[in-house]
């Protein structure tokens, strides 16, 4: 799908700050990774083309035969585009982190996203980071595994700027 990138520059680049950090009374503004995912969910399908692939946000993947039998693991992806009711058109997942990941996190997201592109067969994998990132403990995470798909790491830093493409995973 090759609007995916300009969908996703120009959907981060909406959303504002309240969703980027919620307020919350009596303490400072929190990351909430649901909220702002909700809210990239919305933005992202007000731009979708016609299209025989869908956006579709948390498909819980703990009964689906065929992914249980690929990666063997009960996972619900951010987000998955992709045609429903075939394995055939199979285009992106992506899964998306606070600046306040920690490591945990980060590597079951790795194997999500590494599993799903060479066990299942989607095309594109997209870790999205907002707040920020720190690159050298992903590349770290990324090693110790390691990452047989290639999978990008976008950055979406501040509201009003768009994310983008800040390293590129690579299979060793």
């Amino acid at each position: 799908m090759e609007q995916l990138d300009e969908i996703l520059r120009s959907a981060t680049q909406v959303i504002s700050p309240r969703y980027f950090q919620l307020p919350v009374a009596g303490r400072d503004p929190v990351l909430y990774e649901r909220v702002y995912c909700y809210e990239l969910y919305h933005q992202m399908r007000s731009r979708w083309p016609e299209t025989h692939l869908f956006l579709s946000g948390e498909i819980p993947k703990r009964g689906h035969e065929i992914i249980m039998q690929a990666i063997e693991n009960a996972v619900v992806p951010d987000f998955l585009i992709h045609e429903p009711g075939t394995m055939n058109h199979n285009h992106a997942i992506l899964e998306v982190k606070s600046s306040e990941a920690n490591a945990a996190g980060i590597r079951k997201d790795l194997a999500t996203l590494d599993q799903f592109c060479v066990e299942v067969g989607y095309e594109r994998a997209i870790y999205l980071f907002y707040g920020g990132v720190d690159l050298d403990l992903v590349r770290k995470l990324a090693a110790e595994r390691p990452v047989q798909a290639y999978i990008e790491i976008w950055l979406h830093s501040e509201p009003g700027a768009g994310a983008h493409i800040v390293d590129v995973l690579s299979p060793r």
